[in-house]
């Protein structure tokens, strides 16, 4: 039976490109091998995955004869998708045969038994010399043993409202060098239209990754110091970098500059930035990640004049030092279930 399929590396190329997630009876843990059940996220602000996989879907059923491709969307925003996926993962009646992963979760979830090693596959695979070393080591286990092949990767960066800020006074080429130049700008925009949100970087234990890479991060690496001592394996906590960052939370706070926090805190929050607040004019600056046009560029969310209002700059560092600029860089994987019927047919629909 041919099953060789090349949709996901295409599509999944061309999908970082432009933006630079009830189960039947078949499935994981089912004897007949004849269906593959493929687990994703789907939000109201992230539905490129969907389109993705319904395309490949199609593809490889026509490749393969008598193999149908169940599709789960788990309509769930990060932390609530990483849960759901938990759930069913705990059971080979519902646990999926391909799962999309989030490389920073690979090494947990591959310890706790929900994914199996995919070496063997990746010996015969061609595809895989295209991919670079930082992209190979995205999916590695603490055992050195490969679980995900990259989808892609992400930076982010301070996306801001032209209009709004030509409003303001502010440069439509805004490039600020110092973290006093992003709470400047913050100041101008309140004063210039108290209606609208000045800033938002993410804040809330609710909304998990946005929060510590969207947010803390972008701010404690931009001070010289980090989260994590390498030497010794230990969490840093109390350094005057992790200080900067927390008073820079507190001075947005104080200011007003930022949201309401009985928004902010909501689970959704990061949806109804990117598909309410940032096309509606509601807010001037977001620090955020470079997947936002997709949500802009066909669908529900469609916004055609994104390129024409918004601007993007670089997260400077605190006073410039450094390298002047900061980013952080994550990504997602498709990884195979531990309990897929069919490990070489979920291998397949990957490559």
């Amino acid at each position: 039976m041919k099953r060789s399929l090349t949709t996901l590396g295409v599509l999944g190329a061309a999908a970082l490109v432009v933006g630079l997630a009830g189960c039947a009876d078949s499935g994981g843990g089912a004897d007949d091998a004849t269906s593959i059940r493929v687990a994703y996220q789907k939000t109201a602000s992230f539905t490129a995955m969907d389109e993705l996989m319904k395309k490949a879907k199609e593809e490889y059923e026509a490749a393969n004869d008598g193999m149908t491709v169940e599709l789960v969307p788990i309509e769930a925003e990060q932390d609530q998708y990483f849960t759901k996926l938990a759930l069913m993962n705990g059971s080979a009646d519902t646990a999926p045969d391909v799962i999309y992963e989030d490389t920073f979760q690979i090494r947990s979830d591959a310890a706790a038994g929900y994914l199996q090693p995919i070496d063997e596959y990746l010996a015969d695979w061609d595809g895989w010399e295209l991919y670079d070393d930082g992209a190979k080591q995205a999916g590695l286990g603490d055992d050195g043993k490969t679980y995900g092949v990259s989808l892609g990767t992400d930076t982010r960066g301070l996306y801001f409202n032209k209009d709004l800020f030509e409003a303001a006074g502010l440069p439509t080429d805004w490039a600020p060098k110092t973290w006093d130049d992003i709470l400047d700008a913050a100041r101008a925009i309140k004063a210039s239209n108290p209606d609208v949100i000045p800033f938002n970087a993410y804040a809330s234990k609710s909304l998990g990754e946005a929060t510590s890479m969207q947010g803390f991060e972008m701010l404690l690496y931009g001070t010289g110091d980090e989260l994590m001592d390498t030497s010794t394996n230990k969490w840093v906590t109390g350094s005057q970098g992790f200080l900067d960052a927390l008073t820079f939370y507190k001075t947005i706070a104080d200011e007003k500059l930022g949201p309401d926090p009985a928004e902010a805190l909501d689970a959704g929050w990061g949806s109804k930035v990117s598909t309410e607040l940032l096309p509606q004019g509601e807010l001037a600056i977001a620090l955020d990640g470079s997947w936002l046009p997709s949500n802009w560029i066909a669908g529900d969310n469609e916004w055609p004049e994104w390129q024409d209002t918004m601007g993007m700059a670089a997260m400077p560092t605190k006073d410039g030092s450094g390298d002047g600029f900061t980013s952080m860089s994550g990504g997602w994987t498709l990884a195979i279930g531990a309990n897929a019927a069919d490990p070489q047919a979920a291998f397949d629909f990957i490559a």
